[in-house]
């Protein structure tokens, strides 16, 4: 960032733009007509944080002013914790985004533990959802902007798709011939094809298929989306199965090869463990046994039960990847190879998605919710995405799109 462009930021950040002060008025009103109980801690995630320290300190004055006592907090998975720790009896746990308007969404909950309930204290009261907007105007974007180096992370504040059910995969491609991204969703016992905006396009249900002798744990399977196909692989039929989407049908074509770790020429095939939602390589003399993994671009990445991964490089090079949790991909970032990875340690309701680079370079961005599934899509939107498939408390599931800040 400039010198210039620093000292705007840190003007702009003293005096809040219109746009920080109409969401800030927004959020307080719906924070208040909640009844938290004070003291509020209020951590904000953004697309920089002059961005997110704006959004927090006014935030946290209105609610001052109203009679709600709160503070700043930073961000992070462990925020609840922090909050606890410095007095707060509740937090505020915001995502800001910066496009056509300046946008927050997240939820307020309380961190007060009941230590009689035993050895584990207890988190009680349920999650709020709260979100606002507000017409973005230039002040907000330059602080948007300040420090940004394009490596960041940002969460869309509103879900893609909502499904009372459990995603088990998902997949990425252009089914229709227009040149744009569907994206197919294994969920509950159907596959069901999106458009860009996450309106259902068409389904086929998989419960006429024939059991597998042993049923896996959870609903479980993978797909692939290539050359205008659509291939599914299903735990608990004999054989997978090749779709194509036919104005508002999905068409069975044919049947597919099975399960396969990535898709078309780099696609490696797997099989399914029996009873359990796991994955098992075949090639070789290789016999792991994986929560999942992806092949792209000579690339291979092998998710492990033990909450570790390898990275596996065309010129023969191995990385080890800790606290890594059973969604991962192979994502084209930045103009090079990287691994969007959730973690191996789940707090409640809420998990962590990493952008891990070749060298040291690692983004990090807090997602409520499990994160089951990670989908690279080259253009969903208008900007290259990460779809991610959330397992929600309330035992469904929603897709949420992470972008990269510009």
């Amino acid at each position: 960032m400039s010198a210039a462009l620093g000292l705007s930021a840190l003007l702009l950040a003293a005096t809040p733009a219109p746009a920080i002060e109409a969401l800030a008025d927004q959020l307080r009103d719906a924070l208040v007509a909640a009844r938290p109980e004070p003291p509020v801690a209020v951590a904000v995630q953004g697309t920089s944080a002059a961005l997110s320290e704006s959004v927090g300190t006014v935030l946290a004055a209105r609610l001052s002013g109203a009679g709600v006592p709160a503070f700043v907090l930073a961000p992070g998975p462990d925020a609840a914790a922090r909050a606890r720790g410095q007095g707060a009896r509740t937090l505020v746990d915001l995502q800001v985004r910066v496009d056509g308007e300046l946008a927050a969404a997240g939820e307020l909950r309380s961190v007060w533990r009941n230590f009689w309930a035993g050895r584990t204290p207890v988190e009680t009261g349920p999650a709020r959802v709260v979100s606002a907007a507000a017409p973005a105007d230039a002040a907000t974007r330059l602080l948007a902007s300040a420090g940004s180096s394009g490596t960041g992370l940002v969460l869309d504040p509103a879900p893609l798709a909502r499904f009372p059910f459990r995603t088990a995969a998902l997949a990425s491609g252009d089914l229709d011939g227009d040149g744009r991204p569907e994206l197919a969703v294994l969920v509950g016992e159907e596959v069901v094809v999106l458009d860009p905006a996450g309106q259902p396009l068409a389904r086929a249900p998989l419960g006429e298929l024939l059991p597998a002798s042993a049923p896996v744990r959870e609903p479980f399977g993978t797909l692939c989306i290539t050359n205008g196909q659509l291939l599914v692989a299903w735990a608990r039929a004999e054989s997978g199965l090749v779709l194509q989407l036919r104005g508002n049908q999905l068409v069975r074509t044919g049947t597919g090869i099975g399960p396969t770790l990535g898709c078309g020429d780099s696609a490696e095939p797997v099989t399914f463990v029996p009873s359990v939602a796991r994955l098992l390589r075949v090639r070789g003399q290789e016999r792991d046994v994986l929560w999942g993994g992806d092949a792209r671009g000579g690339n291979r990445l092998l998710l492990l039960p033990d909450g570790t991964a390898r990275w596996l490089t065309p010129g023969g090079g191995a990385r080890v990847l800790g606290q890594v949790g059973a969604g991962a991909a192979l994502v084209s970032w930045g103009g090079e190879m990287r691994v969007a990875a959730s973690g191996s340690s789940v707090g409640r309701g809420e998990d962590v998605l990493r952008l891990l680079g070749p060298g040291t370079q690692e983004a990090t961005l807090a997602v409520p919710g499990r994160i089951l599934q990670v989908q690279p899509t080259a253009d969903l939107g208008g900007s290259p995405a990460l779809v991610l498939g959330i397992w929600t408390a309330e035992r469904g599931s929603e897709l949420r799109v992470v972008r990269g800040t510009r």
